[in-house]
This record gives C-alpha cells, sequence and structure tokens, in this order.
C-alpha cells in the first residue's frame, strides 16, 4: 500500500484539475515584442466542430535543425500545398463526442466514461497516433465536413506553422521571455515550471511523500519547497532526478496529477503564446503527434523508429517547448500522459 502525505488529502480537487485563477501565474502580452513580421490574421474558419487557420505552402521549407538539434543543419521537407491547422489541439470535451458515437475507448485517466471535471477544454492525452487518426476520419464523416478532409499534420506542416514565415524559435518570437521571482511565474506557455510555480505558491509547505520503491527516498516525507526550485528564467530543479529517483515525480503529489490528466491548462490560457497565424499551445500543454516517421535522438524512444512529436508538454522543460526543438517521437501504438494532438485538414 502507497503512502499518502498529509497535504494531499486537504487538497481541493479543483487546485489539482486548472489553473484559472492561480496566483501563481502571469501571462503576458508579448505583442510589444513579438519580432514576426508576419502579423496580419489568418484566414480562419470553422469546420466539424474544428477551428481552423489556412496556412499557404511553402515548397521552399526546410527544417531549422537536424534531429540532433544542430542549427542551420535541418533537411528540405518541401509543403506542396496549403492546407488548414487546428488553432487549438483537441480537447477532452471533443474528444467525448467522437468517443461516445463510436464506442472507442476512453483515455485512461477519465472516470465512468467521461473526462475529469472541469477539464472541458483542456487536451486530451494518452491518445495513440490510431486513435487520433481515427478521430480524424471520424470527422471526415461528419455532415458539416463536406468538402473537407481531415487528417494528422507531418512534422514539416506543423514546424512550419509554429514558427512562421519569418523561421521564429518560439511561436511569437526569438526569445521565450520566461521569468520567475516572488513565487510569480511569467510564461506564455504551459511547460514544467507552471506546475512549480502553482505547487511552490499554493502548497510550497506541505508534504510530498515518495512512492516510488526505487526512489532513494521511498516512504518519506518533504515539503515541496524542499523538492522543487524555479530560477529567475524558468529552469525547474527537482522536478525529475533520475539517477536518485528523488525528483517530484516520484511522489504521491504527482500521482494526484496524473490520475487526472497532467497539469494541463484550458486551450485558451495563453493568447500571448500565439503564433503568427493565430494558433495557441503550440508551445507546451502536450506534445502533439505528427504522421512523419524519424530516428529518435532524445527520450527513451532514442535509436528507434517512431512518429515525430511536436510542441514541449506540461511535463517537458523549457528547452523542448519551441517551435524548432526535434528529435522526440513516440510509439504510434502508445498512449502517453503528455501526448495529445491537433488536427490539419484540406479543402476541396
Amino acid at each position: 500500500m502507497r503512502p499518502t502525505s498529509p497535504g494531499i488529502g486537504r487538497r481541493p480537487l479543483l487546485a489539482l484539475l486548472t489553473l484559472a485563477g492561480a496566483a501563481a501565474l502571469v501571462r503576458p502580452s508579448t505583442a510589444a515584442t513579438r519580432t514576426s513580421t508576419a502579423e496580419t490574421a489568418a484566414e480562419t474558419t470553422t469546420a466539424a466542430g474544428q477551428e481552423l487557420a489556412g496556412i499557404s505552402a511553402n515548397p521552399d521549407f526546410v527544417f531549422a535543425t537536424d534531429l540532433a538539434g544542430t542549427a542551420g543543419s535541418g533537411e528540405a521537407s518541401p509543403i506542396g500545398a496549403d492546407y488548414w491547422l487546428g488553432v487549438h489541439e483537441v480537447t477532452n470535451a471533443q474528444y467525448l463526442d467522437f468517443v461516445t458515437d463510436t464506442g472507442q475507448a476512453a483515455p485512461p485517466y477519465w472516470d465512468g466514461g467521461t473526462y475529469p471535471d472541469g477539464k472541458a477544454d483542456h487536451p486530451v492525452l494518452t491518445v495513440s497516433l490510431d486513435s487520433a487518426t481515427a478521430y480524424c476520419a471520424w470527422l471526415n464523416g461528419q455532415a458539416d465536413a463536406e468538402g473537407w478532409t481531415f487528417r494528422l499534420p507531418s512534422e514539416a506542416e506543423w514546424e512550419y506553422a509554429a514558427s512562421g514565415p519569418d523561421a521564429l524559435t518560439y511561436p511569437w518570437g526569438d526569445t521565450a521571455g520566461t521569468t520567475y521571482a516572488d513565487l510569480v511565474l511569467t510564461s506564455d506557455y504551459n511547460y514544467m515550471a507552471v506546475c512549480a510555480a502553482y505547487e511552490l505558491a499554493e502548497h510550497g509547505g506541505e508534504l510530498a511523500t515518495y512512492t516510488d520503491s526505487g526512489s532513494a527516498l521511498y516512504g518519506q516525507s518533504l515539503p515541496i519547497s524542499e523538492i522543487l526550485s524555479i530560477g529567475a528564467t524558468g529552469t525547474v530543479a527537482g522536478w525529475n532526478v533520475t539517477a536518485s529517483r528523488t525528483g517530484f515525480v516520484y511522489t504521491d503529489v504527482y500521482d494526484a496529477l496524473t490520475d487526472t490528466g497532467g497539469y494541463t491548462t484550458p486551450v485558451t490560457a495563453y493568447p500571448g503564446g500565439a503564433s503568427a497565424a493565430g494558433l495557441l499551445d503550440l508551445c507546451g500543454n502536450c506534445w502533439e503527434w505528427t504522421t512523419s516517421v524519424i530516428t529518435a535522438t532524445h527520450g527513451g524512444e532514442m535509436g528507434r523508429q517512431v512518429n515525430a512529436i511536436r510542441g514541449g508538454s506540461w511535463y517537458a522543460n523549457l528547452n523542448s517547448c519551441t517551435a524548432v526543438y526535434r528529435g522526440e517521437g513516440r510509439d504510434p501504438s502508445g498512449r502517453y500522459p503528455t501526448v495529445g494532438f491537433r488536427v490539419a485538414a484540406t479543402a476541396g
């Protein structure tokens, strides 16, 4: 039986599910500092319940890096036709309609066939590539999808939409602009520091108990403020200390987060992180599937043929959450607590 910390039982469930209104986060406007010269509004439309933004073809597209992350060494990957991309990641509420209509298995963090309370507009997670593809096929059969073909994006389509015509490092510019001071995180995207900042500001003095039997501190409890810390530019220490398994992710507090789908945020929560085309959450919140097969150069899949995922997640560090970070991939049949998807589409 796993030990539990005294603090976790006192937490309101809503505090584990949403960040709305929490004092730990400030979302700045980056409109004044964004370096993109392509600030005109993209064409948008809605089809089969999906809000879509139009992206022009780019036959000269070249990845900003190779799979190892070497700048200037990316391969050419021509984008020969115009396409559309979902403004938002597919949400729990949207995926519920699909599950209800098709009988597809619900994600494992759902309970009683539906998503956790308060997470309707959060991205759906633990969806395999096959299930995401099935969702797109289901959209194609909707009455209001006539003339549209839904699918998942290629890695090149994803990066071009994220970095825009100016090939930016982030969807909003070439610098993250993330800061942390006096328990307040300033960020335009949801990554591990958002969760860490919330825990430190709201529950820093509460105990977290190590529940992983391989942890050097198994069964012991420490205040969260002695486990996690955040640097001035948003770097996080104590999140995942793999050698001794003594990071935050080996505690019961983290277990409670993943039981309800992780520390995601609503897909409209970060308007300052919009791309030139108006797409949101291209950095952070959840990794997104692509149809491109790569040999992974990072993570547990290193050296394996997998499908590329892009964008980082609520669990990822700040280095992973850029428009140009490559080399992460996942087994297409796997269901991961940090991986979701957004749709691509063609018209006519």
